[in-house]
Parts: C-alpha cells; structure tokens; sequence
C-alpha cells in the first residue's frame, strides 16, 4: 500500500512459508498481516492464523521451525533509516582499558552501531559499563583500539567532533540554586553564541515543551536533600541539557536509577523518542522492566572485570544465555500470556553458581567471565558492513567568544550566589563579626594610669595587624576552597562542548575578587573603627584585599587538585600555620632556628609566606606613614643614623684601628689582622660612598695589609666623620624639633595615631645590642625602619622592617613593593591553576609503570 511497505514485503518474504506483508500506518506503529500458507509462525509466543491483523508492538519477535527470527527492532531499523538527515557510523574496535592502579577494566570490546538506534549496555557490578560509556564518549582514552564517528577518531581529533557527543551522568549535573528554565538558558548561551537572547528564549521553552517541563520552568532546582522538582523531572532536565543542542551521539548513564516504574518508562519513552528521530543513543542500566528491556535495539553484555559476553539482539540475549545451559524450552523468552520478558534470567544464568556435597549452593561461580567471554567470542558473528563514505558528523554548536562564555559563567555564577542565603549571609557578615570581636578583645587601655584609651598605648596593635593577616587568608581561603570541585560535575558534562577553561576559572576568579575586596573593606572600617586607627583605611585594605586575592586563588588551586572537600579543609590550618609563624610578627625570624635563619636577614623560607610580605607592608606603613609621624620621618631616620654611627659604628672602627697598630708588629697576628683591615675598609669604603669623597683609603684598607701611614689616615678619617656625624644629628634634630612645631596639637597627634609598642618593635629596642660583627662587616641591629638597605642589595634580600626596598635600581616604598610581591605570587598560583598543575602532580604516581609505582609506594 506505500512505497516502504512494498520494499517491506520484498525484505522479509524470503524468510517465511507464504509470506508476511508489513505496513506502516501513522502513529508509528507497525501491523502485521499473515497471507497464504500453511508453515508454523509465531508472534511473541502466539500462533498466527491465515488472514489476521497483529499489531507489531515494540520488542515483539516473529519465530517459527522454518523461519529464522524476525525482530521488531530490525523492522523499526528499516522503515526509519532513510528518513535521516544525517547518518551517524559509530564504530569501536579493540577497545580496552586499564585503571591508573594497573587493573584492567574493558577487554577486547567491539562495538558497531548506526543512527536511530537505542543501544542497552548491561552488567553486574564491576562490570565496567559506566567505564566503556566513559571511552565510547572520549572522556577516557582507552589503552588499546580506536573509537570512530563516522571515521572522525573521538578521542585523537576531538575538535571535531566538538558538539556531537552529548553525555548524560547517573547523577544530577544541575544547578540547584537556579530554576528549571534557567538551567537550560544558560546551557544554551554556552551553546549558541550567534543566537540572540529571544531566539535562545524560544528554543528553551520549545525544548522544556517537548519534554514536558514546560509547567516547571520557574521552578528551583533544588538539591538531593531539598528537592523542587520530581526525580523524573530531574532527569528529563538532564537530559534536556543535551538535547537541546543536538548531539547525533547520546551517551545515557544509568537514567532509571532511582526513579519510580512509572517515571523510569518515560524516561526511556523519551530516549526511544530521540533515536528514532536519528540519534544514536547508548544506555547503560541495571535492571529494566520487560517493557523497558524491549525497547533497545541492541544489547551488550558486560561481565565482572569488562569482559564483554554478548552483543546482539536483547531478546536473542535470553535465547543465547538459555542454550547455553541446555534449557529445553530454550526459546521461551517471553511469557505466552502476557508476553513480558524477565531480563534478570540472563544475569542468573551467568552468575550461576556451583554446588557442594550437601547439595547447597556456593558463592563460586560455575562459569568465569573469561569462559562466557570466550564462548562469546568464538560464536559472534563477523559484523555486518557498514557503509564508509559518510561525511563526518555535523553539529548545530556555535560557542560564544572568550569573553562571552566568561560573561556567561559570571551571571550564572553570581545568580546562584545570590539566590544562596546561608552563603551570603556567612559571607557578608564573617568579615566584619571577625572584626568586632577582634578589635574589641584587642582594645586595650591601662585602668592604673586612669586615662582613657588612646592608640599609642595600646599594646596590641601588632596583634591585630597580624590578625588581620590571618583573617584575610583564612577567608579567602575558605570561600573558595570548594569552587571548583563543586562543579566538577557540571564541568564533566560541559567538557563535551570544549569550552574555555580560562573563561571558566576568570569567573571564579572575577566574584572571588568583589566578594574579597567587600570583605576586607567592612573587616578594615569595623576593626579600625574600634581602635581608633585613623587614616589608614585604603592601605590596610589594599594589603588585605590582596593578600585575600592570593589566599582566592590558592583555595581554587586546591578545589582543582583534589577530589574531596574534607581534604582540603584539612589542609587550610597546615597553610595557615606557616603564615603565622613565618610572619615575622608572632616569632622574630633571627629567633629560628640557625639551619633556617640568620642575622639580620629574612630566610628564603620566610620570603615564600605571604603574610611575612603583608606584615611588614602593614606594620612599616602604620608606623612611616600615619598623621603624626610622616613630616617627622626623614628627621627621625637622620637622627638614627647620626647616633648609631656616633654611639656605636665610630667607636667599633676606632678599636679595630688600635688593634691594628698595637699587633703591627707581631707576624703571628698577620691572618687577624689582614681580616680587620678588610672589615674597617669595606666599612668605610661603604660609608665614604654616600658623600663622594676620595675613597683610597678605605681601599687600602681593603687590600688587606695597613702601614702606619694608612693607618694614621685612617684615624684622620675617623676623626672627620665623627664631626659631620655630630653636624648631620644637630640639624636633624633642629628640622624635627621645627616640624614638631609646625604640627597642631603634636601630643594629641601622637596619642591618636603613633603606637609605643608599634615604634620599639620597628626601632628594635629591646635587642642587646646594638652592632654585630659578622664575616662581611658590621651589622646595625636597632632601628630597621631606619635603616637603608645597601643598594647592592638584591630587593628580596633587604631586612625585615626596612622601609623601602630597591627595585631595578629605584627605591620603592616598602607598601608599594610588598604588594607587587604578592601580585607576584598570586599570578605564579594563577599559572598552576591555570595549567592544573596540582592535579597533574598528585596523579603522577598513578602514571608511572605499576612495577615502579610498586617499588616507590607500596610492597604487598
């Protein structure tokens, strides 16, 4: 009666005595009708009579002693193929897989399939099917054998074949803070970048349409323990998320698992939907109901450990698997009455187990994977042939530019932040809460003295500065710990369109950085607040909020290596504790241990914590540059330099100079002399430096072996600088006492503003003494935030407190450069992330040979 049922007839006569001639009528089901002849023909079990119309329902099969077996799903394949816009060749040759820890998870599996099929993969436990789904989709790369979409190789050209494979996991990849419509929106845009905001909102609601959603749409998400939506609901939302591009190749893990008989048909319903519009679509599931059973097309087996057992037709599976075991009604595959089909008869005749004396069954099973897998493979057929000259495979994506997939991830981002309370709220208030408390047990006056609380006399203030250190690490630590790895799944879904990875981290980065910058802006205003730390709002702030930002992108560097939240929160004390004692504000760094330490300098360990370079920038900052000692600053440096080298540079050379000339004359003395010598000469020659003058002396000096003259030049020397010393800290200390004047009110200034222990802690007053001899010369030890490092000084070697640092050449304030040392080292924590190299490095030890790895970390 049409064109497909002429070619119909055509194809299956053969195969009876008489002949069937089969239509299709619209609706999409198939009808039988039995012409002429007497020969024996069953349908599902039941006789057909001569000259009778049988409806030719899904998973039925046609048998009889003449005829050889007639499959519903080879029918369906027939009348549909040539409706397809586009072919889809689906080849796997070889495939098989070994785990990082060496075990094997597939062997040999071969697989060949076409569009508009519905392909079941079935096995125990162990089995391996979620690992083939993984390697059939590109996800994994399997150790042997190629996997080829219409020749296209999926895993060595997956560019492309960018869009065409779509993936859908056993568990939700939603967004449970964004609605049902807003799920797929935003999946859209990261799709269809040449489509305009109205066209991606007509398609969406289409999609949701289609798959019954539509009613939900402005429905949240939810998540597994506060669910919005149904579990159906959910998983035809997961499903709609591929769908809604087109992929011509589904990948389907586990759609049913935990979902109601009635839910897990429709589903299904909806999966059978889509490969008879032309997809090829790959289910992997564990016990379906008849009905859902007979929905596939194909069927392949796996058992324990990938062993691949049967690959054909489902119902033939029943007949395959009966036979094997001698069953005498060997064909009875389905019930006669009802016609349903009990698909766990084939996992109970692999499994079968054996039995002991007593007749009992045991837990060993009678046949091994290996045999069923071998008695596969010496039954299968060869493959039927494929045609070859398809062109590769199409796809409907077209991805949005760098900066609009990062708009995109940073308004869907920030939607589901925003719509998050707890998360908000936690995070709007712990900064400043931090900061009341802090302050407030910081805030301390002396009740003897009877005066109220001033600044200057509070003690504490170097405590809340590194509090303020540690605050700002230990949030933005924490806030971004769990970026990533919460969507881990969702990036695991998103692989299959190729997106960008850096637009991706940029909008973790991006809100990381307002989120942070608003932090430490309410922690600075109510901490300062409390004590009365005037004008030092923007300083404070750019320190915290860098030293936050750092603290952000090392917390997503963690979220990316690691696949479990505990380890990473375990791991945030063991960070935060080097900050604290390597600050050089908790611990003095010449008070370390001598392995690590030395004198008057910060040890390399030291120069790697972020907080010693943000302690520092606070403290020198609070004490340089606050309103009453900035104009007294030079002046208060010059007097400190005049006085130490009259108090106590002068009267060191002076000495080493009379030990020179009282052991001139004692050979044995020559070793100690010729190293004083070179000390008193690299002193001065350090010294004349600064005022250009006539360095020969000192040069001499240097050379190791003094005469007399040189020594009486040198005591004339001496005698000089001790004058200029005496000048240089009589006018410094005139322009102080003017620029003291010139302030108003100078004493309330300084109780407001300066801070006693602020100023002996930088001035180094408690250490006892003031010079020390080393090898290279001698070192001051009081005032550091006086003290100028040498300019030969590389800028990571000048001492802590030192109140500028030399940058190519140029004096940078010590503000200024510490914080380009930790943009320094936020951009060096950026590039691992950006290369995920953290991940990289803890999955080494699983890609060295299993021999080695053995030897290296583990003997069974």
């Amino acid at each position: 009666s049409s064109k497909g049922s002429v070619r119909g007839k055509h194809r299956l006569e053969p195969n009876l005595v008489g002949y069937l001639a089969i239509m299709h009528l619209p609706g999409a089901e198939l009808y039988l009708m039995r012409y002429m002849g007497n020969g024996e023909a069953y349908l599902s079990g039941q006789a057909l009579l001569p000259e009778q119309v049988y409806v030719l329902s899904s998973g039925s099969v046609i048998r009889g002693p003449r005829i050889e077996p007639i499959y519903y799903a080879d029918v369906l394949d027939y009348f549909w193929t040539p409706s397809f816009e586009q072919s889809i060749d689906f080849v796997a040759q070889g495939l098989s897989y070994r785990f990082p820890s060496g075990e094997v998870g597939l062997h040999a599996v071969d697989l060949q399939e076409l569009s508009g099929r519905l392909v079941g993969i079935m096995g125990g436990s162990g089995s391996g099917k979620s690992t083939l789904l993984s390697v059939l989709s590109g996800a994994y790369r399997p150790t042997s054998g190629q996997v080829t979409i219409n020749g296209v190789d999926v895993h060595a050209e997956r560019e492309r074949l960018k869009g065409v494979v779509g993936f859908v996991a056993q568990d939700d990849l939603l967004l449970e803070d964004l609605t049902v419509y807003e799920n797929l929106y935003y999946n859209a845009r990261l799709c269809f970048g040449n489509l305009g905001p109205a066209k991606l909102h007509r398609l969406v609601l289409k999609t949701l349409d289609s798959l019954g959603l539509l009613e939900i749409r402005d429905l949240r998400v939810g998540n597994a323990l506060n669910k919005k939506i149904s579990g159906g609901q959910r998983k035809r939302l997961n499903i709609a998320l591929e769908l809604i591009r087109e992929p011509s190749v589904l990948f389907v893990d586990e759609p049913t698992s935990g979902l109601s008989s009635r839910d897990s048909e429709n589903v299904m319903d909806l999966l059978k939907e889509l490969s008879l519009r032309g997809k090829l679509v790959f289910v992997v599931i564990h016990q379906p109901s008849s009905d859902i059973y007979k929905l596939f097309n194909r069927l392949l087996l796996l058992d324990k450990g990938g062993y691949p057992i049967y690959y054909g037709n489902p119902l033939e599976a029943l007949r395959y698997f009966r036979s094997a075991l001698g069953f005498v009604d060997e064909d009875l595959v389905e019930c006669h009455t009802c016609g349903n089909v009990n698909a766990e008869q084939i996992f109970g005749i692999i499994e079968t187990r054996l039995v002991d004396e007593a007749g009992h069954l045991t837990s060993e099973r009678k046949f091994s994977p290996e045999y069923w897998n071998q008695r596969y493979q010496a039954e299968q057929p060869p493959p039927a042939p494929i045609p070859r000259d398809l062109e590769p495979p199409k796809t409907t994506l077209k991805l949005p530019s760098w900066l609009g997939q990062l708009w995109v991830f940073l308004r869907r981002d920030w939607l589901g932040k925003r719509r998050s309370l707890p998360y908000l709220v936690i995070n709007l208030l712990e900064a400043p809460a931090l900061a009341a408390l802090l302050a407030y047990l910081l805030r301390y006056r002396n009740l003897a003295e009877g005066t109220g609380y001033t600044l200057y006399g509070n003690s504490n203030l170097q405590a809340y500065l590194l509090t303020g250190v540690l605050v700002a690490l230990f949030i933005g630590l924490t806030v971004s710990a769990e970026e990533i790895l919460r969507d881990r799944r969702i990036r695991r879904r998103e692989a299959f369109l190729r997106l960008s990875r850096q637009s991706y981290l940029w909008s973790k980065i991006v809100l990381l950085m307002l989120l942070s910058a608003l932090q430490m802006a309410l922690f600075v205003l109510v901490g300062n607040a409390i004590l009365e730390i005037e004008g030092m709002f923007w300083p404070h702030w750019c320190v915290l909020f860098s030293l936050a930002v750092f603290a952000n992108l090392l917390g997503l560097l963690l979220s990316s290596g690691f696949n479990s939240a505990v380890t990473v929160y375990i791991l945030v004390p063991i960070l935060l504790i080097p900050q604290l004692v390597l600050s050089g504000a908790l611990v003095s760094f010449s008070r370390l241990n001598p392995d690590l330490s030395g004198t008057d300098r910060v040890p390399l360990v030291g120069q790697l914590m972020a907080s010693r370079w943000a302690y520092e920038a606070l403290a020198v900052h609070q004490y340089a540059y606050n309103r009453y000692e900035a104009p007294l600053f030079e002046w208060d440096r010059r007097q400190s330099e005049a006085s130490y080298r009259l108090d106590f540079w002068l009267p060191a050379l002076e000495a080493k100079v009379a030990y020179l000339r009282n052991h001139s004359a004692n050979p044995a003395d020559a070793p100690d002399q010729a190293r004083v010598a070179r000390l008193v000469g690299t002193e001065l020659d350090a010294a004349l430096r600064s005022y250009r003058t006539d360095r020969t002396v000192a040069q001499q000096l240097r050379a190791g072996a003094p005469n007399p003259a040189t020594l009486a030049a040198t005591e004339r020397l001496l005698a000089r600088l001790r004058s200029q010393y005496k000048l240089t800290l009589t006018e410094a200390r005139r322009r102080y006492d003017a620029a003291t004047s010139a302030l108003t009110d100078a004493p309330g200034q300084k109780l407001r503003h300066a801070n006693e222990a602020l100023t002996d802690a930088l001035r180094a007053r408690t250490e006892p003494t003031a010079v020390l001899e080393t090898p290279t010369g001698l070192r001051q030890l009081t005032d550091p935030i006086f003290r100028s490092p040498a300019p030969a000084t590389l800028a990571l070697g000048a001492h802590f407190y030192a109140p500028f640092k030399w940058a190519f050449g140029w004096p940078v304030p010590t503000l200024s450069f510490n914080l380009g040392v930790i943009w320094t080292m936020t951009l060096g924590v950026y590039i691992l992330l950006s290369l995920n190299a953290l991940r990289w490095c803890l999955g080494l030890g699983h890609r060295l040979p299993a021999s080695l790895r053995q030897r290296l970390f583990w003997r069974a």
